[in-house]
């Protein structure tokens, strides 16, 4: 009997811990919305919640070794000036300085970081708009339009914003969601938005006219759906919880959510599943916040995304993500 082996480039790619000297030390996380991945970073930073309540870490990536206690922080505050928590963060992909954070209070605001780093706390947004009365639970920037952002509240409402025409409205989506929004991804090209929600569905809409264009029945537990959308491949991944404890990876074809393409199971386990898909490579990293795994998936045949790579282990437990280098 003769065994398959599925042709893939990064087959026999190999997981490191980062040694101590190019790690970042004293994190002092601060809260956040549970649904956040709690860092985001680009090509000069990295950003992240930080103590106390309302402060924000924007640390140059260059910068390893120790955070300095008295480093300067983002201060977010509510229409009142008092302190609020972050909910959420997201770094520009478009601009390295642009720094978007969604407030409990449900404000969303855009932060101007200076190319060298912050030399002093920065209390006032560049642009700062009242997105909902409720809290914020998600934001994130378009992928290539600079200055436009998305943002969803605990009401259910997703709504698109022009930050560089001062936070005006561009468009809500249909309020089709029945539950708490989990998370949310852009396509590729910014014209399309897909959802995950508490209702257990998966949803695509358009970004410009907010009508919803699709709609599936996804994870069947109520647990939290985390996602993303294989950009250039055009392809919907989800990750959430069955039965149990059990874990699974669902790949849809956004233009026919009716039939799934294709489904992984996961390592049984309690930790929400973040995913984060590698553009250049088409590589799929799924890490779970609170554990100490990194998996990794790459496309094969007819079944993208959901050929098993490496499944990367620490002793160590991750929160919202994990440093290694995969080579």
């Amino acid at each position: 009997m003769t065994t398959k082996v599925r042709s893939s480039k990064f087959r026999h790619v190999v997981g490191t811990p980062m040694q101590l000297r190019d790690t970042y030390g004293d994190i002092l996380t601060g809260s956040c919305h549970s649904e956040s991945t709690i860092i985001k970073a680009n090509s000069k930073f990295f950003a992240m919640p930080w103590a106390p309540t309302g402060s924000v870490c924007i640390v140059p990536l260059a910068r390893v070794g120790t955070v300095p206690e008295e480093t300067p922080l983002v201060h977010y505050r509510d229409a009142e000036g008092d302190k609020c928590q972050v909910n959420e963060l997201d770094l520009s992909p478009c601009a390295d300085n642009l720094l978007l954070t969604a407030g409990n209070d449900g404000g969303l605001a855009v932060w101007d970081i200076p190319a060298e780093g912050l030399t002093a706390n920065i209390t006032t947004p560049t642009v700062r708009v009242q997105a909902s009365e409720k809290r914020l639970l998600v934001a994130k920037f378009h992928p290539l339009a600079s200055g436009i952002a998305v943002s969803g509240a605990a009401d259910k409402v997703v709504k698109i914003w022009d930050i560089e025409a001062g936070g005006s409205e561009v468009s809500a989506l249909q309020q089709e969601h029945k539950g708490l929004l989990t998370d949310l991804a852009w396509n590729h090209e910014g014209s399309m938005l897909a959802t995950s929600c508490k209702d257990k569905k998966l949803r695509v809409f358009d970004a410009r006219s907010g009508e919803c264009v699709g709609e599936a029945a996804d994870h069947q537990s109520p647990k939290s759906t985390h996602l993303a959308w294989a950009g250039k491949l055009d392809k919907i991944i989800t990750a959430g919880f069955g039965r149990g404890s059990d874990r699974n990876l669902h790949v849809y074809d956004p233009r026919n959510l009716s039939a799934r393409l294709s489904e992984h199971k996961l390592p049984a386990g309690s930790s929400v599943m973040h995913l984060m898909f590698d553009e250049d490579t088409g590589v799929l990293f799924v890490a779970g916040k609170g554990g100490g795994h990194i998996l990794l998936f790459g496309g094969a045949g007819g079944a993208p995304l959901v050929d098993s790579l490496i499944a990367y282990k620490r002793s160590e437990e991750g929160r919202g993500g994990e440093e290694g280098r995969f080579r």
